[in-house]
């Protein structure tokens, strides 16, 4: 099944339909999407965009993300803007310049940015499945990369699907494969190395770009350590008990 919608430079835009669930069911195709930046060349891409029935986009971005980067999709799809800074580009950077600029310390401040995701911007996560108790339609959740913000809470709805952790897993590694133009991506930290006097060093961009299987690991590790079990975890800080389970499993499985 090929998951990735191509819509002109989006990066990482990819459907999670057709995933098996713990009660014998499947999530719907064309209900559930993630993405990147929204990134349109025309108004035949809006068109495209269009077709895929998403009623409401949550994003994730932070506010000068939004701001460097409009989002153009017209009145007829709701935006529920969600703003985390962690893991934004620029927080991203700042983390960066105080590791020393090196891999090794990219990979570290990624794994602290998951750590931080689900510890500092819960109220975030628990807003977008607030909205989606109350709303209807297919739904896109995003980021700039459609990797970490988008991608925890991309897992964290396929869990309360009932979907298998081994399948969020691999999902979630499917953003390593998203970045058809590489060097587009690398290009976001460009201005960055710039304004320090440095080229672009893909060694230290790569681990940023990456899907690791411990980046997700720490987000589910922090989840058991605040409240024992990821059920617990759902309900105590996200407010999804088993009717809004069954609730979010009627709307987005069949």
């Amino acid at each position: 099944m090929t998951r990735f919608v191509p819509i002109g430079k989006t990066m990482n835009l990819r459907h999670m339909g057709g995933y098996d669930t713990k009660n014998a069911r499947k999530t719907k195709d064309n209900y559930l999407y993630r993405s990147g930046f929204l990134h349109f060349t025309g108004d035949q891409d809006l068109a495209k965009f269009e077709t895929l029935g998403i009623s409401t986009i949550y994003d994730f971005r932070s506010p000068m993300e939004r701001v460097k980067n409009d989002l153009q999709v017209g009145n007829s799809i709701e935006v529920v803007e969600l703003g985390m800074l962690v893991a934004s580009v620029e927080n991203l950077w700042d983390m960066l310049m105080k590791e020393g600029l090196n891999p090794e310390g990219a990979e570290k401040i990624m794994g602290d940015r998951y750590r931080e995701l689900t510890e500092e911007e819960v109220p975030g996560y628990r807003k977008m499945f607030d909205h989606m108790m109350e709303s209807e339609g297919g739904i896109l959740v995003m980021c700039s990369f459609g990797k970490d913000r988008a991608g925890i809470a991309s897992a964290l709805l396929l869990s309360a699907l009932g979907v298998k952790e081994e399948q969020i897993e691999q999902d979630y590694l499917l953003s390593s494969q998203a970045y058809a133009d590489k060097a587009l991506a690398i290009g976001k930290f460009e201005q960055f190395f710039n304004s320090e006097g440095l080229s672009v060093d893909e060694s230290i961009v790569v681990p940023i770009l990456d899907a690791r299987t411990q980046y997700l690991a720490t987000a589910w590790q922090v989840m058991r350590e605040k409240s024992g079990t990821l059920d617990n975890f759902m309900r105590e800080e996200l407010g999804i008990d088993q009717a809004a389970k069954d609730y979010l499993q009627k709307r987005f499985t069949l």
